[in-house]
């Protein structure tokens, strides 16, 4: 059974959706979810953030499961699908925001085009443990953001 943790997180991925907030992607192996990722249309809440990217869509969330399909081009395929919506949407930048430990994450991003731009920012969230108990968390992390052809232009 998924975690209490798990299942309201997806509800709330899911209810942005409806609000037309955010477009929730998923990876399918047959018919298995594998992989989860989110686009946030209004951008990444960091105040440190919106400030120099205004209106600039964040994907957001990005998730392989399990563990043993990770670097097989699941997420590869999560971020150009992402990308490709947005750009669709009018869009000429995509950013998100990569936590300063993970450096196999930020290996791939700056490998497949996204670019350091010196935003530094304290990622806040909370999540639900296994028994249901909240933690609050506060990661530091940084914004790549990566230009999109065809697109309206970003800001800078």
């Amino acid at each position: 059974m998924p975690s209490p943790g798990r299942t309201r997180r997806h509800a709330a991925r899911f209810d942005r959706q409806e609000q037309g907030r955010a477009t929730f992607l998923t990876a399918w192996a047959d018919d298995v979810p594998v992989g989860t990722a989110q686009i946030l249309w209004q951008g990444c809440a960091a105040p440190e953030v919106q400030a120099r990217f205004p209106g600039c869509p964040e994907l957001n969330g990005l998730a392989i499961w399990p563990p043993e399909l990770r670097s097989r081009g699941i997420g590869s395929a999560l971020i150009r699908a992402a990308e490709e919506t947005v750009r669709a949407a009018g869009h000429a930048l995509i950013g998100l925001g990569v936590d300063d430990d993970n450096h196999r994450a930020t290996a791939l991003y700056l490998r497949i085009g996204y670019r350091e731009t010196g935003c530094r920012y304290l990622d806040r969230y909370a999540y639900l443990d296994d028994e249901g108990v909240r933690h609050e968390v506060a990661d530091p992390a940084r914004f790549l953001v990566k230009e999109l052809d065809g697109g309206a232009p970003g800001p800078t």
